[in-house]
Formats: structure tokens, C-alpha cells, sequence
């Protein structure tokens, strides 16, 4: 009898913790769905690429996009730091007759992380397209904003295909 009144109690209490879990776990995916729409947050990236694509050279603008513990790792080994981009962004412009525009972005959103994956294409004042970068944006939302925590760019070369 003893056994039988243990096994009972013993299904009842993890029955009752298993349903406090899934209780839980219920709630605070309708919190995160319901509190984050992952559209809007989509949309905000998309937007603030956009104002970084425009604004690469203006200090002021670049200051609002990146947070203060930004990282770029450049081409020559070393990481720059939100000050140090800034910086050579702002003293050393490309020449005015270069626009630049987005290809192929892709956005994934991953509670207050954001990534942006995408192409920019550069051309001359005649449309002709003189250089390609593939970049990856990384992004972290701070006090209810997004601000860009690490960006990373290669050229994209244009390479024999593999027979």
C-alpha cells in the first residue's frame, strides 16, 4: 500500500512540475511572439542598412548606427574599433562619381540579434558596375533600437568556374 500511495504521489508531483514547464515555456513564446514582431524588426534592419549605405562617410550619422563596442575586421589584419572606422570612413572618400546600392539582401532576426547578408554593387556615373562586396552585418537592439555591433566585407572576384 505504502508503495502504491509513493507511486502516486510520485506521478503527481513530476506531473504537476512537467505542466509548470510547459506553462512556462508557453508563455514566453507568447511573450517573445507577441512583444517582438520579427517583420517589424526585418523592416528596422532593412532600414538602418539603407541609412548606413547613404550615410558611410558622415560622422555624425555613423555614430547613431554603431554601437559603441563595434568591431570591423579589415582586409589588413587588423579590427577596428567604432572611433577608428569612423574615422577613415570620414577622412578618406571614395571618389563623388561612385553610387552604391544593395543586392540580394538577406535578413535574419534572432531575438536581439540581427544579421544582414548582401552584395553592394558600385558603379561609375554611367551606371557601368566596377566593383562588388559581399558583406555580413552583425546587430544587437539596445534599448529598444538597433545598432550595428560588427561588419565584415569581402570583394567578390570573378573566378574561372571549375571544370
Amino acid at each position: 500500500m505504502k508503495q502504491l500511495i509513493l507511486l502516486i504521489l510520485t506521478t503527481t508531483v513530476f506531473s504537476s512540475i512537467a505542466a509548470a514547464q510547459d506553462n512556462a515555456l508557453t508563455q514566453v513564446g507568447k511573450v517573445t511572439t507577441s512583444s517582438l514582431s520579427i517583420e517589424e524588426d526585418r523592416r528596422a534592419l532593412i532600414d538602418l542598412e539603407n541609412s548606413w549605405l547613404k550615410s558611410e562617410h558622415d560622422g555624425p550619422a555613423l555614430e547613431r548606427i554603431l554601437a559603441s563596442d563595434f568591431v570591423h575586421p579589415v582586409v589588413t589584419g587588423n579590427f577596428l574599433t567604432k572611433e577608428q572606422h569612423i574615422y577613415y570612413s570620414t577622412k578618406y572618400l571614395p571618389p563623388a562619381n561612385l553610387h552604391n546600392r544593395f543586392e540580394d539582401l538577406k535578413v535574419r532576426v534572432y531575438g536581439i540579434v540581427g544579421i544582414v547578408n548582401g552584395i553592394v554593387v558600385t558603379s561609375d556615373e554611367n551606371g557601368k558596375e566596377i566593383n562588388r562586396t559581399v558583406f555580413t552585418d552583425v546587430f544587437a537592439k539596445r534599448d529598444g533600437r538597433w545598432q550595428a555591433i560588427n561588419a565584415q566585407e569581402n570583394k567578390v572576384e570573378q573566378l574561372p568556374r571549375p571544370r
